[in-house]
């Protein structure tokens, strides 16, 4: 049957909560609906896997390799072997990073926005933690070790468990650090401590930060995140988690439409080509929550996945209206989020495994003693039908045809400046702004004086200068931590060590939004 797609915000709402499928003029009941025996109630998206990761559960394997967009539930593992690295995106802006050798888990993950609870626990190896700090009546607790971080405010975070019990560094913003009741302390931006493996009430203080070899990827992903934020239009703003940089995938890689009767619909730029299939390219994977999900195979694959309605448009093709964004999981089932679909459309068909996984498919084995995958990872890859009228050409710029309206995409609302990290040291106090994250008001291209202190005895990291400076001492790579790929040991002007600091209880002074900590009491 010829019509035009129907869906919109309204009707893509409803179909999602009724969890029905439409195709022509036929209403079906859903059959794919996953097990709801241990309902999932939050995720976070994995949202950057380079090299080798994995992801784990309750002692057992459930990715082997890990893929981009996958949800991450509460008690959810990523681990990252030699050349692994991984990147966590959480709904209200904030970023985990491991660096290869790592280990973080989702300990805690309930509730949403002003309701939220979350702790996430550094296993082993580098992390970087940039917190928003902001919208939860409860921070972000970081666990590591016998230590617990939280962050009032934007707050960026590096944590290394190389050499227990650990140390951390504060890029900007601050930091509350317990260990257990021997120690509470507030650190500032530029600020760098150490901890004491023979006496919890001891530590090493530095009001300057060590370079890490690291230090620099970390800022290359947040170039990679403000660029995809710079072409934002602002579509998204009115609906659930719109501080999600998940968001900013869409408007990267697609077009927003406001069209009359239908609401905001988005479309990737592969839609335009014929025969494109929103389920045509990605994987199924098994979790213990859910059962077989949807793992997109789309760099933007997250968000249209998750709520909302894909639609099929004559004249157009393929069109997402986001709805009410209540996740599947939140019912603690999946299902296929087609709207309208014309007749030749195959809809998607989820798995049901066996009780050790589908016939014919490997078990992979042990890794590091979890135990090894009892659900394999399924690709899908759907080739497009014959016999599909092509679609008019279209992109960024050019006025569209939708449900019979003639629209403009829309524009981005703000053009941010590009982030420029050509020096990686970091200020001392005070600090106007950390370069390199997302930080809220932060000044765009702030030079920034790299002060190197506070040598690590034995474990001294790689610093990568900014252009043209004069090297004056070497550093190696630290032990066990491979440098990142095309590194090599560098130099850095600016040496010597910063006054350091030990301290036998007390504190480190109170910061801005904690009472603990007092007056600092100990010696130099």
């Amino acid at each position: 049957m010829n019509r035009d797609g129907w869906g919109g915000i309204r009707q893509g709402a409803w179909i999602a909560a009724l969890g029905t499928l439409i195709v022509g003029t036929t209403l079906l009941a859903p059959n794919l609906r996953a097990d709801e025996s241990k309902p999932a109630g939050r995720a976070v998206r994995l949202s950057s896997v380079e090299g080798q990761v994995r992801i784990a559960q309750d002692n057992q394997l459930l990715a082997d390799p890990a893929l981009n967009n996958t949800p991450l539930f509460e008690g959810t593992q990523v681990l990252t072997s030699d050349d692994g690295r991984a990147e966590l995106q959480f709904e209200d802006g904030s970023v985990v990073r491991i660096s290869p050798n790592s280990s973080v888990r989702l300990a805690v993950l309930r509730g949403q926005g002003a309701t939220s609870d979350t702790e996430i626990v550094l296993e082993g190896g580098l992390g970087y933690f940039e917190l928003q700090g902001e919208g939860s009546a409860k921070p972000i607790r970081v666990r590591f070790g016998d230590a617990l971080a939280t962050a009032a405010g934007f707050s960026v975070l590096r944590i290394n468990l190389d050499s227990p019990p650990g140390e951390l560094a504060v890029f900007s913003g601050n930091a509350h650090v317990e260990r257990g009741t021997a120690m509470m302390l507030d650190l500032h931006g530029g600020e760098s401590m150490t901890f004491d493996g023979r006496d919890p009430n001891h530590y090493n203080l530095a009001e300057s930060i060590e370079p890490d070899s690291w230090d620099a990827w970390n800022a290359d992903r947040d170039q990679v995140l403000t660029a995809a934020a710079a072409t934002r239009t602002g579509a998204e703003n009115n609906l659930a988690d719109s501080n999600n940089p998940a968001w900013n995938d869409l408007d990267a890689n697609g077009n927003w439409y406001n069209v009359p009767g239908q609401g905001y619909v988005w479309s990737p730029n592969e839609a335009a080509d014929q025969g494109w299939d929103p389920y045509g390219n990605g994987n199924w994977m098994w979790g213990p929550q859910s059962g077989y999900m949807w793992i997109s195979g789309e760099p933007w694959g997250y968000m249209p996945y998750q709520c909302g309605a894909w639609n099929y448009f004559n004249d157009f093709g393929w069109g997402w209206a986001p709805g009410m964004c209540q996740p599947w999981w939140g019912g603690g089932g999946w299902y296929s989020n087609i709207g309208y679909a014309p007749g030749w459309y195959r809809l998607p068909r989820r798995p049901h495994p066996g009780p050790r996984g589908p016939i014919g498919r490997p078990i992979h084995g042990p890794v590091h003693g979890l135990q090894p995958v009892a659900h394999p990872i399924l690709p899908v890859n759907r080739h497009p039908q014959n016999g599909i009228a092509p679609l008019p050409g279209r992109n960024r710029n050019t006025p569209v045809t939708i449900a019979g309206h003639v629209v403009q995409p829309l524009r981005p609302t703000t053009q941010r400046p590009q982030y420029d990290h050509q020096a990686t040291g970091y200020m001392n106090r005070p600090q106007p702004g950390y370069q390199g994250a997302r930080a809220p008001g932060a000044p765009a291209n702030a030079p920034v004086s790299p002060v190197f202190g506070g040598n690590r005895p034995g474990n001294a990291p790689v610093a990568r200068p900014s252009p043209g400076s004069v090297g004056q001492r070497p550093i190696a790579p630290p032990a066990g931590r491979p440098s990142p790929s095309g590194s090599s040991p560098s130099h850095v002007s600016g040496g010597g060590s910063a006054p350091s600091h030990v301290s036998s209880g007390g504190g480190g002074g109170g910061g801005a939004s904690h009472s603990s900590g007092g007056g600092g009491g100990g010696h130099h």
